[in-house]
This record gives structure tokens, C-alpha cells and sequence, in this order.
């Protein structure tokens, strides 16, 4: 057994020649979600009757009965499967997960087990029980990994589904709808499907998408951080009224004009220490967000880092009095944002 790739999972359904375990994890969950499913239907042909699919969750796994449900046998299909959502291999106990090594190396030819961590994340690189739980279940099962997906992959995917619906999308305004979404692929799965409803087997323009893709949260934020940046007090102001209109949480706001600032600074100081946004990215946790530091460092050459080390206490003060004080938010975001202009 080994670690696959999605093509090699891909090949494993095409063929209908299973393995006896499958670990499916990783930061793209709509991925994990969606092959998860996949396997599950190709594996039981449709028939998913109570005897043939049987669920467990973590933490507090039933070991026991996760066996009972293995052990037993299929109803009218050849195997059955047997799915655990969420494995939390650092909460479970020592003794679950040295009973549950035990079921995964000796499975019947009749269930395939799969283990899927929908909902649950894990760094691999700083836990050793993950670590150790993973070398043992290559033993004995396929593991794919499923990391995010990069712009590219992203507008292809947008690009296939629209085709899926009898609708064109071109890169360019694929990347649009990436823009004022994110990159969450279960958010712009629904865009992407209210878009061809709207166009009924037509294409989808960008006038189309401005038209009925509203920006998402973060975007939002960061045009307000451009605004101030730009010292557009009318602007910034106007966004900023938006974003109580829709009962923005004014705490979240800052988070995220605060990360914009400390986005502003890490260039910065990788510039005067002769490094670029790569380096960043590596030091900091940056995936799927490189475009965050390709747009500081658009931005970033109009203030200074005397500057930015200025905002940053202004924010720290800021972040201090909207948690602990009795003045109204929305004052204390607009004095925030002429401190921020005029610093």
C-alpha cells in the first residue's frame, strides 16, 4: 500500500479495483468530502443500505463496534464500507488507537475501510502521533493527501463546472469570481451555480459576475485598507458603513485590516533584510494566500515601515479598547481609520 494521488484514486474507481483501507485528509476539504463520496458510491454500486454503510465519528470512537460493523458481512453486494469521519488520532485514547492499528491491519476482504477527515485539520510537522498514525496505515491502506488548490487549478475547476452546465466562463473572468469569493471551493461551487442559472446555457460575463457576485468579507476589508492607504477618507468611510449595514462584526474588522497591516510589514521588513515574497512565504503560513503578499507589496511602496510600526501600535490600541471598553464601535473604527490615514 502507498500514498496515491487524486489521478490514482481516479484510475481505482474508474476500474472498480478497491483497496481494503483509505485515508483521505487534507486542507481542501471540499475535495476530501467529494472523493469520499465517490469511493463510497462506487464501492457499494448504489446500494447503501444500513447494513452496507455504516458511520462512525471522533473523538469518543466506539472501537468495539467500529469492529462488530467490519466484521460483519455485506447484504446483495460483494463488500460493504465502513467510514470514519474526523479520526482525532491526538484526542482518542492510546489504548483506541492501538485497537483500532489492530482492525486495520488484519480487514476482511469484505469491507473497505475509509477514514476521512472532513471537517478536522493537523500539522503533520508538529505531531508525532499523526505522524507515527500515518507511517502505519501506508502499511496497510492507500492515503491521499489533499492540498489546496492554486489559482490555476482553481479557475480550471470553475471553467469544468460551468462547461458541466452548458455555460463558458473564460480564465480571466474565472479569476473574478476567485477575487470577490476566495478561494473556499464550496463557496464558488454555489456562485458558479447561481451564475449559469442566471445565463441559462449562455456565457458568463464579467459584467454578469460584478453584477450579481457580491465581494466577500475579507475583500471587503482589504478595498477599506486600500482606501486608507490611499488617505480616501470618502472611501473608506463608505465601505466601513457597509460593513455594519451587514452587521459585520466590528472586532473582525479590525483582525483583518490588522493582517492586512501586518501583511504590509512583512514586506517591508523582507525588503530591507534583501528577501521577497517567497521568502515570506515560506517563514509565515501563507498557503493559497500568496496573492495577500502580492498586493502588500503593491501597497506597500507608498508608506513607510516607520509608518506601518506606527499603525500597528495604533491597531494594538484600537483592538485593546474595543474589547474592553464601553465606546460605541463604530467610533472607534472611524477614529481608526483618520489615526490610520493621517499616520
Amino acid at each position: 500500500m502507498s500514498i496515491i494521488t487524486e489521478s490514482e484514486l481516479k484510475t481505482q474507481i474508474k476500474s472498480n479495483i478497491f483497496k481494503r483501507a483509505y485515508f483521505i485528509y487534507g486542507d481542501e476539504k471540499y475535495l476530501v468530502k467529494y472523493y469520499t463520496e465517490l469511493l463510497t458510491n462506487k464501492i457499494l454500486q448504489g446500494n447503501k443500505s444500513p447494513f452496507n454503510l455504516q458511520n462512525f465519528f471522533s473523538p469518543e470512537l466506539d472501537v468495539d463496534k467500529l469492529n462488530s460493523a467490519i466484521e460483519s458481512l455485506p447484504l446483495l453486494t460483494p463488500v460493504k464500507c465502513v467510514r470514519v469521519f474526523d479520526l482525532d488520532v491526538e484526542k482518542e485514547s492510546a489504548n483506541a488507537i492501538k485497537k483500532l492499528k489492530e482492525i486495520i491491519s488484519d480487514l476482511p476482504e469484505t469491507t473497505v475501510l475509509v477514514i476521512a477527515l472532513t471537517s478536522l485539520t493537523f500539522d503533520l510537522k508538529r505531531s508525532s502521533k499523526w505522524t507515527s498514525f500515518i507511517k502505519f496505515f501506508e502499511k496497510y491502506g492507500e492515503t491521499l493527501n489533499l492540498a489546496l488548490l492554486s489559482d490555476s487549478k482553481l479557475k480550471k475547476q470553475l471553467i469544468k463546472w460551468a462547461e458541466k452546465l452548458s455555460c463558458s466562463l473564460s480564465e480571466k473572468n474565472a479569476q473574478i469570481i476567485i477575487d470577490k469569493c476566495g478561494n473556499d471551493l464550496f463557496v464558488l461551487k454555489n456562485e458558479l451555480e447561481k451564475l449559469c442559472a442566471f445565463v441559462n446555457k449562455g456565457e458568463i460575463t464579467a459584467e454578469i459576475i460584478n453584477n450579481l457576485v457580491l465581494e466577500n468579507f475579507e475583500t471587503n476589508v482589504f478595498d477599506l485598507t486600500k482606501s486608507i492607504i490611499n488617505k480616501d477618507y470618502r472611501h473608506a468611510f463608505k465601505i466601513l458603513n457597509t460593513l455594519l449595514l451587514n452587521k459585520e462584526d466590528p472586532i473582525a474588522i479590525l483582525a483583518v485590516i490588522a493582517s492586512n497591516y501586518v501583511d504590509l510589514y512583512r514586506i517591508k521588513a523582507a525588503e530591507q533584510s534583501a528577501k521577497d515574497i517567497y521568502d515570506i512565504a515560506k517563514i509565515f503560513d501563507y498557503k493559497r494566500k500568496m496573492f495577500r503578499l502580492e498586493n502588500a507589496k503593491k501597497y506597500s511602496k507608498s508608506i513607510s515601515a516607520d509608518s506601518l510600526q506606527n499603525c500597528i501600535n495604533i491597531l494594538m490600541e484600537t483592538d485593546y479598547k474595543l474589547k474592553s471598553s464601553r465606546v460605541d464601535s463604530r467610533i472607534l473604527l472611524e477614529k481608526l481609520i483618520v489615526n490610520l490615514i493621517n499616520c
